[in-house]
């Protein structure tokens, strides 16, 4: 069993109040219906070739998605498409997964050309010159009563964006990011959470078990939820076991979900 520290310990929802979007595995993520379903817009940081969790998102609120990633250029897709051919060929099964992940880019057009609401920008987020800046994404895209969902997953770069956060903080609905190298910047994400308290709580965490090589070795990768429900009006729980039994799963299948408790001295 691990010990994550005491900060970073959320408010218990109730687990009906909690849903889980995208895929079962790496790709999901864990988050209170409610933030869903008042959305007007979800600004995604980091998609990848998964976009699960943005369909998903769309599906259940129709929220306009603005999603961000420098990393799948055309290049990209070519050299997916290859190896996935030669995959599929060399084990010749013909499972529709498999067939999907070759026509993939198909999915993607629809999702994000063909579908009027939802756009993709082939662009970095940080906070250099050359890189996205949010409060422009919220002066250029966003209406001025528009509720803001965030999904962060950058690999190492939400470090540079935490300040821009806490810039619109009072416009966000609700955020899920992906904290990684976290044992080296425990300080970072307690302050980070404090700067934002007054409008958003942490009410989900996961530990991403591919950060994880030893048991009971600390994870340097957490995924967090965090909400603007008002709690005081919420019924919580007490106690909680992490991960959620049929909500949160392991991010690598290979491998067990990590287990934890908060050291509440």
């Amino acid at each position: 069993m691990i010990l994550l520290p005491k900060f970073l310990k959320p408010f218990f929802l109730k687990k009906d109040e909690l849903i889980r979007l995208g895929s079962i595995d790496d790709g999901g993520y864990v988050l209170p219906l409610k933030d869903v379903i008042s959305s007007d817009v979800l600004i995604s940081f980091g998609i990848s070739d998964n976009w699960d969790f943005e369909k998903d998102f769309c599906k259940l609120s129709g929220a306009k998605i603005l999603a961000y990633d420098h990393s799948i250029d055309q290049n990209f897709w070519i050299t997916k498409f290859k190896k996935d051919l030669i995959k599929f060929l060399k084990l010749k099964i013909f499972k529709p997964k498999k067939i999907y992940k070759m026509i993939q880019y198909i999915d993607f057009l629809f999702f994000f050309r063909f579908k009027k609401k939802n756009q993709f920008f082939l662009k970095k987020i940080g906070n250099t010159n050359e890189c996205v800046n949010i409060e422009k994404i919220v002066s250029n895209h966003i209406n001025e009563n528009d509720k803001i969902f965030l999904k962060i997953d950058i690999e190492g770069s939400e470090y540079e964006i935490l300040d821009q956060i806490v810039s619109i903080k009072d416009k966000i609905q609700g955020l899920i990011i992906e904290f990684h190298n976290v044992s080296e910047n425990l300080n970072t994400i307690e302050n980070f959470l404090k700067k934002i308290q007054d409008y958003l709580n942490l009410v989900h965490i996961h530990a991403n078990n591919y950060s994880v090589k030893e048991s009971n070795q600390f994870p340097e990768a957490l995924e967090l939820s965090i909400s603007s429900i008002n709690l005081k009006n919420s019924d919580l729980d007490d106690f909680r076991d992490y991960p959620i039994k049929g909500l949160d799963f392991p991010n690598s299948k290979r491998s067990l979900d990590v287990k934890f408790d908060f050291n509440v001295h």
